[in-house]
């Protein structure tokens, strides 16, 4: 999948000891051990002074804890939304905190930092606020179709109607309203600013998917065949799919298709129809499977592994996909606060994923936790 522009009963399993932290360079690794109530984290953390320093670890130590919630059934939305939140009321999910170091160099005032967090108040707190959601097995969808006829604005938005019409023949779930800015007429991928707007106003109505794209039809000929005037139209449908929480691209397509009848009118609309069912019956198909691999925790096995960052993410994954051979795919489920889900599908059985973990070069992967399919991993340097 693609990164674009930008950007319900609760059941969390928590496994009970591992490694988590955020920082970018693995010198100073957090280190996290957990009990029923509250999540320990130890950070070496920099800031201009102690009061920086600590707020900045708390604010480390919240978002781990947001990515490890992640370890569930439960997905993350309007993150760059959840990143702000956090920052303005971090101090609500800190149990508590211990300055364990205090050092003055050069770069500023050093300290190692043990904070205690609540993982059962901030799930509580992110479903009230809906940035924590449990996936629906169908999908919600809302559509921004920008639709031209004749190098013109169409003065009536057809080719929405009947995008929407299509996607419910194919069974999906469609919100047609709800969203005042902005219109559905857009092209959401007009520009980043669009982008965001259009997936801020989708997740609040409470669509998982935006399809989006751009309509263009053109009267291209008119001929008198066998006693009749025939009016022909060209429509170009570019339909794409977009997961609404992340900005992921699902599926896009692209079709041309023409249409011939004695009224222009009927010509012009039949062309439109043709060429929007025609992207939505190759696209639709591949939103889903997508949607179900990536959103709906379908993996044989997933994976938690903490202290990771993007790079090193990919070459585990890519270690993982080559060490355990043909037929194993390595899926990033989510990633926040330094915290990483995989999902593994593979023909291989545990013991071979285990023993692949241990095995690792770059760094050490070790098993602390494994609950049915859910495996935590310690990362240490």
């Amino acid at each position: 999948m693609i990164r674009r522009f930008g950007l319900k009963l609760l059941q969390i399993a928590i496994p009970l000891f591992c490694i988590v932290a955020c920082p970018p360079p693995r010198a100073h690794a957090g280190v996290a051990v957990e009990t029923n109530d509250l999540l320990t984290m130890e950070y070496q953390q920099t800031g201009a002074n102690e009061e920086e320093a600590v707020r900045l670890a708390c604010i480390r130590a919240v978002k781990a804890t947001v990515g490890r919630l992640l370890f569930s059934d439960f997905k993350l939305q309007a993150t760059d939304l959840l990143d702000p939140y956090i920052q303005k009321n971090y101090q609500k999910f800190v149990a508590s905190f211990y300055v364990l170091e205090r050092r003055q160099d050069r770069n500023g005032f050093g300290t190692r930092i043990r904070v205690q967090t609540f993982p059962e108040v901030m799930a509580r707190d992110l479903r009230e606020k809906r940035f924590l959601i449990l996936p629906q097995g169908s999908p919600y969808y809302y559509v921004f179709l920008n639709e031209v006829v004749d190098q013109q604005s169409a003065p009536v938005p057809y080719g929405r109607r009947a995008l929407i019409d299509s996607i419910i023949e194919q069974g999906g779930k469609v919100y047609e309203s709800g969203v005042e800015s902005p219109h559905n007429s857009v092209n959401a991928m007009a520009n980043p600013a669009v982008f965001d707007a259009a997936r801020e106003a989708a997740t609040r109505i409470g669509a998982d998917i935006i399809v989006t794209g751009q309509v263009g039809t053109r009267k291209v000929a008119q001929d008198e065949i066998l006693y009749d005037n025939l009016t022909t139209y060209e429509t170009t449908a570019m339909i794409e799919f977009i997961h609404a929480a992340d900005g992921e691209s699902m599926a896009k397509e692209i079709v041309v298709q023409r249409a011939s009848d004695k009224d222009a009118n009927a010509a012009r609309d039949q062309s439109i129809t043709a060429a929007i069912k025609g992207a939505l019956e190759k696209a639709y198909p591949v939103n889903r499977s997508e949607w179900r691999k990536h959103y709906l925790n379908s993996s044989q096995f997933e994976v938690m592994l903490s202290n990771v960052l993007p790079t090193e993410i990919h070459n585990v994954s890519t270690y993982l996909e080559q060490t355990l051979g043909h037929g194993t795919k390595v899926i990033l489920r989510s990633y926040y606060g330094n915290v990483a889900i995989v999902g593994i599908t593979t023909p291989r059985q545990y013991a071979a994923l285990q023993r692949a973990l241990q095995d690792y070069q770059e760094f050490d992967l070790r098993i602390t936790d494994r609950r049915g399919k859910r495996i935590t991993v310690e990362v240490r340097p």
